[in-house]
């Protein structure tokens, strides 16, 4: 198991994003929503100006009931020493996997879960990213395993029962 020197904070809360007409669930992290979290990667390149500020969580904005299952699942920690190609963020207009979807390479050991890439989808299939092109950089973080759980339980508690 490798030490970390610095855990990140994973929180789910309502957060008014850029084109959302009332708050919504969202993570944040280290205290910053993660629409602004993944602009300060640097992105553009990736994703061209300005559109990654804009974006929406895929839990809970995904319209097709496959693709938001699929979604909820893949966000779940999956077994240890995987690595999983998660989408987080879809754009608000299509809320679907077609439109611009950012997504991050979220790897899973005894005590952590990590965002190691933060990549656009580029290609996919039946509603699974099969293709990304990723980000240059290394924006990262890493998450406390059980915190991170609860911050996912959390925003499907908020996005269930306090979002409408």
């Amino acid at each position: 198991m490798k030490s970390w020197h610095h855990m990140n904070v994973i929180e789910a809360v309502m957060h008014m994003s850029l084109y959302a007409k009332a708050p919504h669930p969202v993570l944040v992290v280290d205290g910053v929503p993660l629409e602004l979290w993944l602009k300060e990667a640097d992105c553009s390149a990736v994703f061209g100006e300005d559109t990654v500020g804009g974006l929406v969580p895929a839990q809970g904005w995904l319209i097709d009931e496959c693709d938001l299952k699929n979604a909820w699942y893949l966000l779940n920690p999956k077994n240890e020493n995987s690595s999983t190609i998660v989408p987080i963020m879809i754009c608000p207009d299509d809320m679907d996997m077609n439109c611009t979807v950012a997504v991050v390479e979220q790897l899973v050991d005894e005590e952590a879960v990590s965002w190691a890439r933060i990549g656009r989808a580029i290609d996919v299939r039946n509603g699974i990213v099969v293709s990304v092109e990723w980000v240059a950089g290394n924006k990262r973080a890493v998450f406390d395993k059980t915190a991170f759980s609860a911050a996912v339980d959390e925003l499907r508690r908020l996005t269930e029962e306090v979002w409408s």
